[in-house]
C-alpha cells in the first residue's frame, strides 16, 4: 500500500508500544525508554530504535525536550496528536493526568526516577503489571470500580507462584501538613487494594513521613528509593504500625495479613 507524501504509517509492534511506554511515564527519557522497550521484547537494535523516535518527532507524535539538568540526556513526552492516536486505540488518557508534565524541573525529575523504579522491578523478571497513574485516574474518574486515591502506581508482582498487588507513592519531597490527613483516611478506606508502600529519598523524609500517617489504620511501608533500585523486593521497609524492620518480599508474600499498627513509629538509628 502507497501513502500519501508526509503522511506516516504506525507499527502495531513498534510505534504503539513505544507511544504507550511515553504517555504512561509522562515524560521519559531516551535510555530509559530504549530499556522499557527492550525488557518488553520490542526493540532490538539500538539504530532501528532511535531512527523510530526521530520519525515520531519529525511527525509530531512525540515531543522532545533537551534538558540539561537531567544529565544532558533527551526526555519526550507524548504530543496531543500521539495521545489521540492511542485513546483511538483503546489506551487510558486523562488530558490533566499530572502537574508532573509540566515544565516544572522536580515534577520531570519525579516522573524519571519513578522511571527508574519501574524499570527495576521490570528487571527482576517479577513484574506482573504496572498500572500508571493515567489508568488509575481513567479508571476513577470513568468508572465505579476504582481506587481511592491517585496513586503513582499499582503494582503487581509474583512471590512463590501467586500476584501480589500493591499501591505505590513516590514521596520525592514532603507535602504541606495539611494533606497527610486526607492521605491517611483514602488509605485507610481503600478496598481494592491492601498494601502500601511509599519511597522517599532519605531518611528525614522517611521519618516524617511515618509520624504523619502513624495514626493510620491500615500499616503504610516506607523504603527509600536508592536502595529499592538495588534490592527491589529485597528492600527493608519500616511500617507505621511497627518499630522492626522487614522485607518488602516478606510483607507482600501469599497468606501474609497486613500489618495492625500497634504503636508509633520509634526513631530510626542511621
Amino acid at each position: 500500500m502507497r501513502f500519501r507524501k508526509g503522511s506516516i504509517a504506525l507499527s502495531s509492534t513498534r510505534d504503539y508500544p513505544l507511544l504507550r511506554h511515553v504517555l504512561q511515564s509522562g515524560v521519559i527519557t531516551h535510555n530509559q525508554l530504549f530499556e522499557l522497550l527492550k525488557l518488553d521484547y520490542c526493540v532490538s537494535s539500538r539504530n532501528a530504535f532511535n531512527n523510530r523516535v526521530l520519525r515520531l518527532v519529525k511527525h509530531g507524535l512525540l515531543i522532545r525536550r533537551d534538558l540539561p539538568l537531567v544529565s544532558g540526556e533527551t526526555v519526550y513526552s507524548v504530543s496531543g496528536m500521539g495521545a489521540s492516536q492511542l485513546r483511538g486505540r483503546g489506551d487510558c488518557y486523562v488530558h490533566s493526568v499530572s502537574t508532573r508534565n509540566s515544565g516544572a524541573c522536580s515534577g520531570f525529575h519525579h516522573s524519571l526516577e519513578l522511571n527508574d523504579i519501574h524499570l527495576a522491578l521490570k528487571r527482576t523478571g517479577a513484574l506482573v503489571y504496572w498500572m500508571p497513574e493515567n489508568e488509575i485516574r481513567s479508571r476513577n474518574d470513568l468508572t465505579d470500580n476504582g481506587y481511592w486515591k491517585y496513586y503513582d502506581a499499582v503494582v503487581a508482582v509474583r512471590i512463590a507462584g501467586q500476584d501480589c498487588k500493591f499501591a505505590l507513592e513516590y514521596e520525592r519531597s514532603p507535602k504541606a501538613n495539611r494533606h497527610y490527613a486526607s492521605i491517611q483516611q483514602r488509605i485507610e478506606q481503600e478496598t481494592s487494594v491492601a498494601h502500601f508502600l511509599y519511597l522517599v529519598p532519605n531518611y528525614d523524609l522517611l521519618g516524617q513521613l511515618a509520624e504523619k500517617l502513624s495514626r493510620c489504620k491500615r500499616a503504610v511501608y516506607i523504603g527509600l528509593f536508592h536502595d529499592f533500585l538495588e534490592q527491589t523486593l529485597a528492600l527493608t521497609v519500616w511500617s507505621t504500625g511497627s518499630p522492626v524492620t522487614v522485607t518488602l518480599a516478606s510483607v507482600l508474600s501469599p497468606g501474609k495479613e497486613p500489618q495492625r499498627p500497634g504503636s508509633l513509629f520509634s526513631a530510626i538509628a542511621v
